[in-house]
């Protein structure tokens, strides 16, 4: 009984990882802007730029904006239209996952540059990536299947956005350990 549940919750994980790795687009580019020659530091290390973006997302994916939507335009114009919003709700996705990657990329980055790296903050790193991972999975399922899953995609938003300021927040306190103006460890 037991070997058969382990069996089955090792498929089920092993079915989970396929799927991920499927769903997950990949970075054609091999060019690493942190191995590049760049003159300023900041084109040089890895940002977020998408998740700024969600206030527009969230109103071109309101119900009141398709219901405005299908009440005034003629049929065809409206379907065309929320289904394009479906596809602008996709690339949005996909640059989130740009976000993300590009935020644990730096946050390696800050953790090698730390003096101490807690097994915490690497426990902590690697919840919120599985986090992200699920949910992103799961919203990008979702709008596959024509759904708007506006709630979740604004969780995800705000799992980029509260990423991206414990990163300004780190490279804040390596400006000012650089400068020696206050003494510690990172929190990447």
């Amino acid at each position: 009984m037991m070997n058969e549940l382990s069996i089955v919750i090792l498929l089920a994980i092993a079915l989970f990882g396929v799927l991920l790795w499927i769903l997950i687009p990949r970075n054609k580019s091999s060019k690493s802007p942190v191995t590049a020659y760049s003159p300023d530091l900041n084109e040089a290390l890895p940002t977020a730029k998408h998740y700024g973006y969600f206030p527009q997302i969230r109103q071109a994916l309101s119900l009141t904006d398709a219901r405005y939507l299908v009440e005034t335009a003629p049929s065809h114009v409206a379907k065309q239209a929320l289904r394009e919003r479906r596809a602008i709700a996709r690339r949005f996705l996909e640059g989130l996952h740009e976000d993300f990657s590009n935020l644990s990329r730096l946050g390696r980055i800050i953790a090698a540059l730390s003096p101490e790296v807690s097994s915490e903050q690497e426990t902590e790193r690697l919840v919120l990536s599985l986090k992200f991972q699920f949910l992103y999975a799961l919203v990008l399922l979702r709008l596959s299947t024509g759904n708007l899953p506006l709630q979740q995609l604004e969780h995800l938003t705000g799992l980029v956005g509260r990423l991206a300021t414990r990163m300004d927040e780190a490279m804040a306190q390596i400006s000012a350990l650089s400068t020696g103006q206050i003494p510690g460890r990172l929190r990447a």
